[in-house]
């Protein structure tokens, strides 16, 4: 083609059409930088549809972590219900205790409700998005804004609530252990416990804690925590986290 356009210039030139060459001169210009611009246009539009393509790719990675952890916010959430009633019921027994009687309360929920399991997040594409000065990958700005507040209230929940939900278990278990040995809340856990001798065969200390004013005090504490874990599982984390999916599928939808 460059040896097509050469010969028609040399022609021009040798038959002395100065005029004719110039227009000539001046198309072939053109030619060369519509050509360009077609050419960087459609560069871009490559490196365009690479970018559409690593986005959606990167929405989808983050819409299966989002989705994992709305899973674990339910669970935790029915766990914490469950928490909550073992609670009120365990008060609600060592109120009614009489220490002559051979019936014991249920174990398990002594041991149950001392456990802490907050809430963490789970979401590794966001944070290499974020170290890598990759975050401008999402074009849609309310995305990341959901995100981040998701992100950033379950990190003031750690340092706060779920900080205080530890200190206030760890209480409650340390005074637990003061009347039971770790060998029973392993036996709980394969349902070899069922009455009272057995219980003090292995030298539990069963009408101390429930005839002790303190217990009421530490399941109270653990209560409270709980119920505040719930409110808050229930009304902000679940709330923030849904309006990340919401945002995701519609853009992955669009």
């Amino acid at each position: 083609m460059i040896k097509f356009f050469r010969k028609i210039r040399q022609n021009l030139i040798s038959q002395d059409k100065t005029s004719t060459y110039i227009k000539y001169a001046v198309g072939e210009i053109i030619l060369v930088v519509i050509g360009i611009l077609i050419a960087l246009s459609i560069n871009n539009w490559n490196e365009q549809r690479k970018q559409n393509n690593e986005e959606i790719y990167i929405l989808n990675q983050l819409k299966i972590e989002f989705e994992a952890d709305s899973i674990k916010i339910n669970t935790l959430e029915k766990l914490t219900s469950g928490k909550v009633k073992q609670s009120k019921n365990l008060l609600k027994l060592i109120k009614e205790y009489d220490k002559d009687s051979t019936k014991i309360t249920p174990l398990y929920p002594i041991f149950l409700i001392g456990k802490a399991i907050p809430f963490y997040d789970y979401s590794p594409t966001y944070n290499e998005l974020v170290n890598s000065g990759k975050l401008n990958v999402i074009s849609n700005d309310s995305i990341k804004v959901a995100i981040n507040d998701f992100i950033n209230h379950n990190a003031l929940m750690e340092s706060t609530l779920y900080a205080d939900m530890k200190a206030k278990k760890a209480s409650y278990m340390n005074h637990v252990f003061k009347y039971f040995n770790g060998e029973i809340n392993g036996l709980l856990w394969q349902s070899k416990m069922s009455d009272l001798p057995e219980l003090l065969a292995l030298g539990a200390d069963y009408n101390g804690f429930m005839k002790n004013t303190n217990t009421k005090f530490e399941i109270n504490k653990v209560l409270a925590s709980d119920s505040e874990l719930l409110f808050i599982y229930n009304k902000n984390v679940k709330n923030k986290l849904y309006l990340v999916l919401d945002l995701l599928n519609r853009e992955i939808n669009k």
